[in-house]
């Protein structure tokens, strides 16, 4: 057994499905036998040393100031405080190997560690860390490519989640890429039966640009103007797109079809999985989203834009529908197919089930991330 070591500056209750692969991540770790850390980042009064289900967590001092969403500064100021806190861990819990979530920001850390221990470190590329998946970051890669490029090349193991993102990550830069997947816990996330009079669609996420939220606002209303069947978009999550998607919404006239319900727990967004019908997930681009598996592992459906991550988990016509962002016809036809067709959902969400249980499992995740650092000794 190992004593590990994982740092993300996004942890529960912050942060999105990084945070949550890590939270799984921490919680499998334990469950088998190993002696796990967390270095993440304090938010309100959750902030340094506590326990949480023989995982040890360590908040740092940093200047977090949204459960949603967090600048560059306030990465910065998360850095800062965890090279302070660093040495004494490594020194204090004899940490044989680190696996530190995101290239940027948090891939300077692992390497301090290896300078400060020689310990050994694996980068877990989660997406938007990756040059090219999200353009709009491309000059911050761009201004910050030497200092990736070292944290990446004094790595033990590169690691990404999908196949898609590992080709870009090596278009990128010239190092080679693992792949591990992200995991589902299908104990805790599973299909119940239920009978809804009105199709419910669902999206869970934040409200950021990637997530192309006025996309799916735009569809739903055309979808609503030229269907007779009835049918509602429960929309959870937040973000700094907040006001200006429900004043969309808003001119767009689909306020009717929509309910909005902000952050929610982890039982809470279980329960708006097992009584939906279908989740959209039309991103600009993903790691390997882990909203889409959990809904996945309910029995839902899935209409999911093809691009990085999605398409590693989504099976087009098997488990739900994958449709290209540039042909808006082919997401009106996903989404009529489903609302017409209760039958295939059923049976789309069934098979999804069928592919989470056998191939997504936190157990193999973590015993994967395991090995890469046995394999060295």
């Amino acid at each position: 057994m190992m004593n590990l070591l994982l740092i993300n500056y996004e942890y529960p209750p912050i942060g999105g499905g990084a945070a949550t692969a890590t939270w799984n991540m921490s919680r499998e770790l334990v469950k088998q036998g190993h002696h796990v850390i967390v270095v993440t980042a304090n938010y309100q009064k959750l902030r340094g040393w506590c326990e949480e289900e023989g995982v040890q967590v360590y908040r740092c001092r940093a200047l977090r100031k949204s459960p949603s969403r967090s600048s560059l500064f306030e990465q910065l100021s998360f850095v800062i405080s965890a090279t302070i806190a660093l040495p004494k861990i490594l020194k204090n819990y004899s940490i044989e190997g680190v696996i530190v979530y995101f290239s940027m920001p948090c891939g300077p850390l692992g390497s301090w560690c290896k300078f400060l221990q020689r310990t050994p470190y694996v980068i877990s590329l989660r997406g938007g860390d990756v040059p090219g998946v999200e353009t709009s970051v491309n000059r911050i890669h761009y201004l910050l490519q030497p200092v990736r490029r070292l944290v990446l090349k004094y790595s033990q193991t590169i690691v990404a989640n999908s196949i898609s993102l590992k080709q870009a990550a090596q278009q990128a830069d010239p190092f080679p890429v693992a792949v591990i997947p992200n995991g589902v816990d299908t104990d805790f996330f599973y299909p119940v039966e239920h009978h809804n009079k009105v199709f419910q669609f669902l999206f869970v996420g934040r409200f950021h640009n990637q997530k192309n939220l006025f996309f799916l606002l735009k569809q739903l209303n055309h979808l609503k103007n030229t269907i007779t069947i009835s049918f509602i978009c429960h929309i959870v999550g937040d973000g700094y797109l907040k006001d200006k998607l429900q004043e969309y919404a808003t001119k767009q006239q689909v306020n009717l079809i929509i309910k909005w319900h902000g952050w929610l727990a982890k039982e809470q967004i279980r329960h708006l999985y097992q009584q939906s019908d279908c989740l959209l997930n039309p991103s600009l681009y993903e790691g390997m989203p882990n909203v889409v598996l959990e809904a996945m592992a309910c029995g839902l459906p899935v209409i999911a834009s093809n691009v990085v991550g999605n398409d590693a988990v989504v099976r087009h016509n098997q488990t739900g529908y994958l449709f290209e962002l540039s042909k808006e016809e082919e997401f009106q036809t996903a989404l009529q197919s489903l609302l017409t067709n209760r039958k295939k959902a059923r049976q789309f969400g069934e098979a999804g089930r069928d592919w989470v249980v056998k191939e997504f499992s936190w157990a193999n995740v973590a015993k994967e991330y395991v090995q890469l650092f046995i394999g060295q000794k």
